[in-house]
């Protein structure tokens, strides 16, 4: 019976305690004058007014203090202190000790550890840890500067949550959003909507994302995209590193070069401000856009880099690796991999390249091709060089020498120099008839192709040829092909998309094999 006595006599008195904390203290006033304010008994106080209550102390020149109602009104060099982190400084303040909610007024400062908010008002609900301010706010934190037109701020997590017109300056960016959340300890921003980060050198945009102002990095996603210069990043979700200015894309991203019209794509890449750089792999799609057309290129990766030739010329390179192949509307290539140099222009093929362009197929160790005005001028064919063209049925025209240089005219082929033992086999057509009546074949060291109409016009020899001439019905299956002749139009890419599907050449995985050993 004494046990629950004095357990109830404790309760009883910390709930009197509790009680008496919860009530406002007068702790110092020059004057202290009763006056009925509003028809509400009440304390005037003058002079160096203090309250304090739980942990907080109000200073003020003047106050009236209300104890039915456990609240106070302060006047002029107003300052509520709590503990030491948290500072609030106005011209006028009401505080309800019941509700522990203060509303500050009139040139508002608000100081918690090494972040300052100035703005016109300002509540702070003790309960809840939260602060408000809702005309018009401005937030110092080391270099960030924070502006928005209301927010609140939660002193237990330093998160600043500030809504419409919302603007994070720092010296080097700025950071432009409908909404962002700004952590005073981790210098950490997360934005919701649309948002802009804007420096000098580049310019960034996403509908969601984080930016952290210690290390300048950035994570972005929803409609994520990096402009630099004329150089654009896209993405899925986009990570960037300010320091370094870098780049990282993932998911569905492009990089698009609009002063060079080219754009790769891919489900992973990178770029390099400076110098510039790129990366790209998974699903690649290399597009340069031409007049009237466009160029696509599918490999297992490629990289875009700008070159430094002599003192002042910049020029793009870019290698494209493993399964390449390319399709135009006019012509389509393969080959292992590719190499493109912007300042000549001259694309480089290796390891077994092939090309087409309507009925011609050329094959050799090494193709290079060279444009003029985005179109084909001249091409490089080096070792093992082999150009046929389909004429009708089992019938090719064809020429295999060492190596051979070809020459365009209105994207179409003109003249041929062929270089070291060569061969041709090419079919007499009777134009009057449109048939073919025979078959020559020659060998010569050198010599020089003609073309008119996509077939051959004219041959020029440097040395006496030995040739051979036959009817077309004496040509017999051992006379319709040069050794060496192969077709590849089955691995021929005739759509865009087939440049997606890698189709093997029987032999071929061997000689990889070879060449990787």
């Amino acid at each position: 019976m004494k046990f629950r006595f004095a357990l109830t006599l404790m309760l009883t008195f910390a709930t009197m305690l509790a009680l008496a904390q919860k009530k406002v203290e007068i702790l110092h006033a020059n004057t202290l004058e009763y006056s009925k304010k509003s028809g509400i008994e009440a304390k005037r106080l003058l002079g160096d007014v203090v309250f304090r209550h739980d942990e907080i102390y109000m200073f003020c020149d003047s106050a009236y203090f209300y104890d039915e109602t456990n609240s106070v009104q302060a006047y002029n060099n107003v300052r509520f202190k709590q503990g030491d982190t948290i500072l609030l400084i106005g011209k006028y303040a009401e505080y309800d000790g019941d509700i522990r909610m203060a509303k500050m007024r009139d040139s508002v400062i608000m100081q918690h550890n090494k972040s300052y908010l100035i703005t016109d008002s300002l509540d702070y609900d003790r309960d809840k840890n939260l602060i408000y301010y809702f005309e018009g706010g401005r937030m110092y934190d080391g270099e960030n500067r924070l502006r928005s037109q209301w927010g609140y701020y939660y002193t237990e997590t330093y998160d600043y949550y500030a809504v419409e017109g919302v603007v994070l300056k720092n010296p080097d960016y700025s950071i432009t959003s409908d909404t962002l959340r700004y952590n005073t300890e981790t210098e950490i921003a997360d934005f919701f909507g649309p948002t802009e980060i804007v420096s000098d050198s580049n310019y960034l945009y996403c509908e969601y994302g984080r930016y952290n102002t210690v290390t300048d990095e950035a994570n972005l996603t929803q409609n994520a995209w990096l402009q630099s210069g004329s150089n654009y990043l896209y993405g899925d979700s986009l990570y960037y590193d300010r320091k370094i200015r870098y780049g990282e894309g993932f998911r569905n991203v492009s990089i698009i070069d609009t002063s060079n019209n080219m754009i790769a794509s891919g489900n992973y890449g990178y770029f390099y401000e400076e110098p510039e750089k790129a990366f790209m792999t998974d699903s690649t799609l290399l597009t340069y856009i031409m007049d009237g057309d466009s160029l696509f290129i599918h490999a297992d990766t490629i990289f875009i880099t700008t070159e430094k030739q002599g003192d002042t010329l910049d020029f793009k390179l870019m290698r494209a690796f493993h399964k390449v192949l390319a399709f135009k509307s006019d012509g389509q290539a393969r080959c292992d991999s590719i190499a493109f140099h912007s300042n000549d222009s001259i694309a480089e093929m290796f390891y077994s390249p092939i090309m087409w362009s309507d009925n011609m197929q050329a094959t050799a160790e090494y193709i290079s091709v060279k444009f003029v005005n985005k179109e084909p001028d001249s091409f490089v064919m080096k070792n093992s060089s082999f150009l046929c063209q389909h004429i009708e049925d089992d019938y090719y025209n064809q020429i295999n020498c060492k190596n051979i240089n070809g020459y365009l005219k209105d994207k179409k082929l003109y003249r041929t120099d062929l270089f070291s033992d060569c061969q041709t086999i090419y079919y007499i057509e009777d134009e009057k008839e449109n048939e073919f009546v025979a078959q020559n074949k020659l060998l010569s060291s050198n010599m020089r192709v003609f073309y008119e109409d996509k077939t051959i016009k004219d041959i020029m020899f440097f040395e006496k040829p030995d040739g051979l001439a036959l009817p077309m019905d004496q040509i017999t299956d051992d006379k319709l092909f040069l050794k060496n002749f192969k077709w590849f139009d089955s691995v021929r890419p005739k759509e865009k998309n087939d440049i997606f599907v890698w189709k093997e050449i029987e032999g071929s995985q061997e000689k990889e094999k070879e060449r990787a050993e």
